[in-house]
């Protein structure tokens, strides 16, 4: 649609030159009018297919001096336009040791465009080309590249150097092997087996020192209350049995205490010994008068 509206335009524009040209009568004609807007039509075409070189050579001709004033005015116009929008470009090649060359053909889309290289910008239309240099010997490298319109002295630059090799891809860095958990027993604060044993000693020595602490001052209360102060002497021997008792489970108490803090303490300051895996069981017994320690390991 939008291709039909452009070229009815152009008609209409082609046809108000002739117009133009046609009425004016009173001026002489104008040696080749025709050629001049024929030229007009092309230039609109090429311009409007992208070709802008070939469109300013158009333009060129039908703003020539010798059109009718009307088309060459609004040819010119339209050169103006042309050569505001035909990019160019210019060149550059590096030989295998990467020092500037100017002995290379370049070729463009296939066509040679140059012997050598030098320093004029070449005009060139819009859009995305093949771009190709070649040595004498026929080495050759080649690129495309994509071109604006209104872009001004672009830098195409190639080079014959060999292309480094990529880089090695990095080796991936192995994961570290999970820690396994450290056995039970094995590492961190723990009680050895003498630890619980004096543990318990301490706390049979205080329950016997508890138990006859408080019948000792049981039965002293009750001998006051009762038959003091000339009671029996040997209800007072019993007394002092139970007191002497109580003293002894203090002693037990403190020694099985003693035993197992010392112990814990070496256990964990000393080399650390493998954990054992045999299983163990101890049974205290706490009987007025005696602790009976029973063991299987």
């Amino acid at each position: 649609m939008r291709e039909q509206r452009v070229r009815a335009m152009r008609t209409i524009v082609v046809a108000a030159m002739l117009g133009v040209a046609t009425l004016a009568t009173v001026e002489p004609a104008h040696a080749g009018s025709k050629e001049c807007i024929a030229a007009a039509d092309e230039g609109q075409k090429l311009r409007d297919d992208g070709k802008l070189n070939a469109a300013r050579d158009k333009f060129i001709m039908c703003a020539a001096k010798a059109c009718p004033g009307a088309v060459a005015k609004q040819c010119s116009q339209w050169l103006i336009e042309a050569e505001h929008d035909v990019p160019t470009v210019t060149f550059r090649a590096l030989d295998e040791q990467g020092k500037e060359t100017l002995s290379v053909r370049v070729l463009i889309d296939g066509v040679a465009v140059a012997q050598s290289i030098d320093a004029r910008a070449l005009p060139i239309d819009p859009g995305e080309h093949a771009v190709r240099f070649e040595l004498a010997s026929g080495q050759g490298v080649e690129d495309k590249v994509l071109v604006r319109p209104g872009e001004k002295n672009k830098m195409i630059e190639l080079s014959f150097q060999p292309k480094a090799p990529p880089p090695p891809a990095a080796k991936p860095i192995p994961a570290p092997s999970p820690v396994a958990p450290a056995e039970e027993g094995g590492g961190g604060f723990h009680v050895p087996m003498l630890g619980w044993v004096g543990l318990g000693i301490g706390v049979a020595g205080g329950v016997m020192t508890a138990i006859f602490a408080v019948s000792a001052n049981s039965a002293e209360s009750d001998l006051r209350s009762t038959c003091a102060p000339s009671c029996d002497p040997s209800e007072k021997s019993s007394i002092d049995t139970k007191i002497v008792l109580a003293n002894v489970g203090l002693g037990i108490g403190v020694v099985g205490l003693g035993l197992a803090v010392v112990t814990t303490v070496l256990a964990n300051t000393g080399p650390k010994a493998p954990p054992k895996t045999a299983t163990s069981a101890l049974r205290v017994d706490v009987t007025p008068g005696s602790v009976l320690l029973h063991g299987a390991f």
